[in-house]
């Protein structure tokens, strides 16, 4: 069982900031410099990318900023789209190499606190003093997620009893053939994307990430990532992992105060999808004004590897 602890001072705290990228070249000096910046009241900050897939020069700049920056490093697993067909897939294998770094390389032995990001424009409105507040709560959290300012965004990754107690996308399948496609996403993901202001302080949950969290060592320690559910269909892959974590005791959070971006970012765009069949036009139309077309793009490659 969890026993619950007072949370380590920043200033007396070591963090390694982490995080899977793909074709991120462009953006990735300036993401890592923004991240590390919104994390220097820590005693010591460590960053560590693990890279797969990309077909830019995301390599090349990872090595130029390694050569430069004591503390960064990266793993790069290659092209795992030949081995890991679906992207969840992949994800997971990423942030597991990150559980595992942590937990066996000698490096992060002294790492109290683990910061997972995405680093693809998700976190520009992170600063230290957004950090320090999450120190100053009252709750005894394990795990503390972020917040958007117009709307919360994802719940594909949410988990709690009552707004938002299963997969968001399997429940829009379930409604589609009920209430039809613009209903089905309008109840089962727009009805849950609900703006949370600064005020609401700290929600507890079961599964939260927003782009951005910080988690005390053991319990990142606690569980493993998945992708893929016992049917071979995607899930979030914090879904599986915070479930692992929940059965230990650990407390996760959404702090509505840690406020990372205002909408989910649409600069940065992936490659486009391959051409839809018809019956998944309106989906992608609707799709993209709800959730931004890089975040859509992503949910509709699970829906297309299905």
């Amino acid at each position: 069982m969890k026993i619950f602890s007072e949370r380590k001072p920043i200033i007396q705290s070591n963090i390694l900031l982490a995080g899977p990228v793909r074709n991120v070249a462009s953006i990735i000096e300036d993401e890592a410099l923004l991240l590390r910046r919104s994390l220097s009241d820590f005693n010591e900050v460590f960053t560590l990318i693990v890279e797969s897939d990309s077909t830019d020069d995301t390599i090349s700049v990872l090595e130029k900023i390694k050569s430069s920056e004591q503390n960064f490093d990266f793993v790069s697993f290659g092209n795992l789209s030949k081995t890991y067909r679906k992207r969840t897939e992949r994800i997971a294998k990423a942030r597991n190499e990150v559980i595992n770094q942590v937990k066996n390389n000698p490096r992060y032995k002294h790492i109290d606190f683990i910061a997972m990001a995405d680093m693809d424009g998700m976190n520009p409105l992170l600063s230290a003093n957004k950090i320090k507040q999450c120190w100053t709560v009252t709750e005894d959290w394990d795990v503390v997620t972020a917040n958007q300012v117009e709307a919360y965004y994802d719940v594909w990754t949410l988990r709690h009893p009552d707004w938002s107690p299963g997969d968001c996308w399997a429940q829009k399948d379930r409604l589609q053939d009920l209430i039809g496609e613009p209903a089905a996403i309008n109840l089962a993901i727009t009805a849950k994307q609900s703006p949370l202001h600064p005020s609401l302080g700290m929600i507890q949950v079961d599964s939260a990430f927003g782009g951005f969290g910080i988690y005390k060592r053991s319990a990142f320690l606690a569980g493993q990532y998945a992708g893929l559910d016992k049917n071979g269909n995607e899930v979030s892959d914090h879904v599986p992992f915070h479930h692992q974590l929940r059965e230990k005791n650990y407390r996760i959070y959404i702090n509505c105060a840690l406020l990372n971006c205002s909408k989910y970012p649409e600069s940065q765009e992936p490659a486009p999808p391959p051409p839809l069949k018809s019956s998944l036009r309106l989906i992608q139309k609707l799709g993209r004004s709800i959730l931004g077309k890089r975040r859509f793009n992503n949910y509709l490659e699970k829906l297309l590897s299905n």
